[in-house]
């Protein structure tokens, strides 16, 4: 719908000039700052990818702490076995 064919139905609905102004007006303002279609597809996309890097962030830090557990393991029972029993 245009803003001529709006300002005309509320004419018609029994606005005068101004308050169909007004209505039109606050509705093209508000409008503006609706999420299209696009937006939503491209935050979508943005949010997927910043979700891979996040989980290769962690899936990373998996490796080394674990790397490191084996090693603090290997560390601990190369000193119980020069204690020994």
């Amino acid at each position: 719908m245009t803003t001529l064919e709006a300002l005309d139905q509320l004419e018609t609905a029994g606005f005068n000039r101004d308050q169909a102004r007004a209505i039109v007006a606050s509705f093209e303002q508000g409008d503006a700052r609706l999420a299209t279609r696009a937006d939503l597809a491209t935050f979508q996309a943005a949010t997927k990818a910043e979700l891979a890097q996040l989980e290769a962030r962690i899936f990373r830090a998996l490796w080394i702490q674990t790397g490191a557990i084996v090693a603090a393991v290997a560390g601990l029972l190369a000193i119980v076995e020069r204690i020994g029993p």
